[in-house]
């Protein structure tokens, strides 16, 4: 999956790309005059902004819109490439968040990296927070 934003982010929205792109293992791809059909044979993540910060999460598959999450973001700490992460939780969010995104879903998962799913996500890694997202809302497709 390729992570992406709009046309002029702010710092805080690219090195929050960044961040995300060394947990999940996606590649974080500068989008600047780029249209979004560049992109349209690909599954990608567009990350917009609200006042300044990361604020909305769009995920793509063939054009389509098949996942969209408003949430506020706070950032712990740097984190560095590893291992593919596991989502765990049990609702209809992290089910579609794995289905967009092709990552491993369940419980009985095992990983030293995890996107814990509930009313808000978590990445953890080690035990340790890295990336927190306050969910504020979330929309989908009925194909996810």
């Amino acid at each position: 999956m390729i992570i992406t934003t709009a046309r002029k982010p702010s710092p805080k929205t690219r090195i929050f790309c960044k961040h995300l792109g060394r947990f999940t293992g996606w590649k974080y791809v500068t989008r600047g005059k780029a249209s979004l059909q560049e992109f349209a044979d690909k599954s990608f993540l567009l990350v917009g902004e609200y006042k300044g910060n990361p604020g909305s999460f769009n995920f793509f598959f063939k054009e389509k819109c098949l996942l969209s999450i408003r949430a506020n973001v706070s950032l712990d700490k740097d984190i560095g490439i590893g291992i593919e992460p596991v989502i765990q939780g049990n609702n209809s969010l992290a089910l579609d968040l794995g289905k967009v995104t092709g990552l491993r879903t369940g419980t009985g998962e095992k990983s030293k990296r995890i996107i814990m799913v509930d009313d808000n996500i978590e990445f953890t890694s080690d035990g340790e927070s890295y990336i927190k997202l306050k969910v504020l809302e979330v929309r989908g497709e009925d194909s996810v």
